[in-house]
């Protein structure tokens, strides 16, 4: 990154800092000797797994805790050189902009130029310059098309370009953002990334960014420094990013966060071959293009197999395609596979000849929210199979989340309809089919109803009647897997990624026909999403129908097998259903690192 100024300040300053939630000082270390110095202008990536302390850090820097978050604080925190128990709460909210996980937590107003306005008219700002300063920010930001939207009728995405915009707009000098890609499309990810460039860049005060992110891979080009949290809160790393991408791989592969995909198969290609130990981790695609040449045809073809062994076919996974009998798991919440079918019987269940093997259906689907104008899904035609596993992508506002609402039978069409089991949810009893969907939201929050984690996890079993079919054993495991908090503690004192495995462990326990997940991945460190994707996918061989909407395309590549696209305006642009959609849409890096080690190789053998 470039630096403006040879004598920076200190603009962020941790020092012996540790932290407990509640009024029970006995309660485990939220964090613990936190300290590291950040200089004015610079970007930190804070990483580590679901509950580390990535969130309880960003409250510090901007004065939530300790103003405004109750706890036990050890040590002291430093902006510009100044102890936050010294500013007042909201001179530091002035300096420090802080861009939640959760967009929803921080919108308070009805449309989305109120929204961005909002902090301006506080302080009094005349309207002529709002006005300006809000054109000027959405258009920076690339959202001025939204400004007269209602801000319930936005995607998750184009919440959190609101909610960022609105912090902008203050001028902050520190900006702290808690995942800001994890709701957004490829194209908007991108064009956010790169407006962050330009701010740090142009400011003629140095902008200084925190970005929690667990996805390495697309913010370390914007990064100075990487700090990775342990699961008990404290530092395990702290470096400049290069410098632990090109030396200390192994220890950060070891840290439970998402590695770059880049460097995780290369790292495995040296690994194998000793002549390559010299070669430096490539901290970009094209620096691993550029190490291609270098190879002879039998590297190449080592380095292609290691390639779909992790990122198309993965290898971890194949042990699950054929199998009759029952397997144990240490770390998943499966309690059986008993009545498994063999594979002659799984290929009939996915034959699309046999039309009484639909499970969904939806025709002419149209839906339009209440006072908008707007349709959300247009004209929309699909036949799901039992037992599909199926990847759904689209832009930001392409009508996901509402697709993904309408087959649980949680919104009404507005026109046409939706069978299942060839009979149309209009007739169908709604209790009974509840019982058959599991629906994971995108926000967390919206699923949790109860005060303590143990009677969420059985708030399905109980309203369906099947409470005592539900074994204590079975309940250890799934509370197990959601952390290691106790059961009668509250779900909103969980982290973001541990909210998300209650929802799904909520939702396993009653064991659904069909599971909807939308957004499962955010907010996940890389041992959940493993242990979820493992879960998933053997539910899928069981019989379960399975589809996740999601923007992590490159996840979507290695665990699904259809994938079904929208277009912006809610019409269907693709539905592959011969599991080839990445290979005919070939804008994937892993798919395009695979023909170029093609190329490559068909270059060798030109030579020959």
């Amino acid at each position: 990154m470039l630096h403006f100024l040879s004598n920076q300040k200190i603009a962020i300053a941790f020092k012996n800092f540790s932290f407990i939630y509640g009024r029970d000082k006995n309660q485990e270390l939220a964090v613990s000797n936190i300290s590291f110095e950040l200089k004015e202008g610079n970007v930190l990536i804070l990483a580590g797994p679901s509950g580390s302390g990535k969130s309880t850090i960003s409250f510090a820097i901007n004065g939530i805790i300790p103003w405004r978050q109750k706890g036990f604080v050890k040590g002291d925190v430093e902006i510009f050189g100044k102890s936050i128990w010294d500013y007042d709460f909201s001179e530091l909210s002035m300096l420090v902009g802080l861009v939640k996980q959760n967009p929803v937590d921080q919108l308070v107003t009805f449309k989305v130029k109120d929204e961005i306005a909002f902090g301006l008219e506080n302080l009094n700002y005349p309207p002529e310059i709002i006005e300006e300063k809000v054109k000027n920010i959405s258009n920076l930001m690339g959202i001025n098309h939204l400004l007269n939207r209602d801000i319930d009728q936005l995607s998750g995405g184009q919440k959190q370009l609101v909610v960022l915009c609105s912090f902008l707009v203050m001028n902050p000098k520190i900006l702290v953002l808690d995942e800001p890609i994890a709701f957004l499309d490829q194209n908007s990810e991108s064009f956010l990334l790169n407006r962050l460039k330009k701010l740090i860049k142009s400011n003629k005060i140095p902008l200084t960014l925190v970005i929690i992110e667990h996805r390495l891979s697309r913010v370390m080009d914007v990064a100075d420094n990487l700090i990775v949290l342990d699961e008990n809160g404290k530092i395990s790393m702290n470096n400049n990013i290069k410098q632990i991408i090109t030396n200390e791989f192994e220890i950060l592969r070891l840290s439970n966060v998402r590695v770059p995909w880049i460097v995780d198969i290369f790292h495995d290609f040296k690994k194998n071959n000793v002549k390559f130990q010299k070669f430096k981790n490539p901290t970009n695609f094209k620096e691993l293009l550029e190490i291609l040449d270098q190879l002879n045809k039998e590297d190449l073809n080592e380095l292609y197999q290691i390639l779909i062994d992790k990122e198309i076919n993965p290898v971890e996974l194949r042990k699950y395609e054929m199998y009759n009998e029952l397997i144990e798991f240490n770390d998943t919440y499966i309690e059986s596979l008993k009545h498994f079918k063999d594979k002659y019987e799984r290929n009939e269940i996915k034959d699309e000849n046999h039309e009484y093997n639909i499970i969904l259906e939806t025709k002419n689907l149209n839906f339009k929210y209440p006072n908008s104008g707007i349709l959300a899904v247009k004209n929309l035609s699909l036949k799901i199979n039992r037992g599909d596993f199926i990847g759904l992508i689209g832009s930001n506002g392409s009508g996901k989340t509402t697709l993904l609402y309408l087959l649980a039978n949680l919104y009404e069409p507005t026109s046409g309809e939706i069978l299942y089991k060839n009979k149309n949810l209009k007739e169908i009893n709604q209790y009974e089919y509840a019982k058959e969907i599991g629906f994971i939201f995108q926000n967390p929050e919206n699923m949790i109803f109860k005060s303590s984690i143990r009677e969420e996890l059985l708030y399905g079993p109980k309203n369906f009647g099947i409470i005592n079919e539900i074994k204590e054993s079975y309940i250890a495991r799934l509370l197990n897997l959601i952390g290691k908090n106790n059961s009668e503690e509250n779900p909103y004192n969980l982290s973001w990624g541990q909210k998300r495995r209650l929802n799904l462990s909520s939702i396993f326990v009653y064991n659904p026909e069909i599971i909807l997940l939308d957004e499962p991945f955010i907010g996940q460190d890389q041992k959940t999403i493993n242990s979820l994707i493992e879960t998933l996918y053997i539910e899928n061989k069981r019989g379960k129908t399975i589809i996740i909407s999601s923007h992590d395309y490159h996840l979507l590549l290695k665990y699904t097998e259809r994938i079904i696209e929208l277009n912006k305006d809610g019409t269907l642009r693709d539905y592959d259903i011969s599991s080839n959609y990445f290979q005919k849409h070939r804008n994937l890096g892993p798919i395009i690192l695979l023909d170029e080690i093609k190329k490559n190789i068909n270059k060798k053998l030109d030579a020959e």
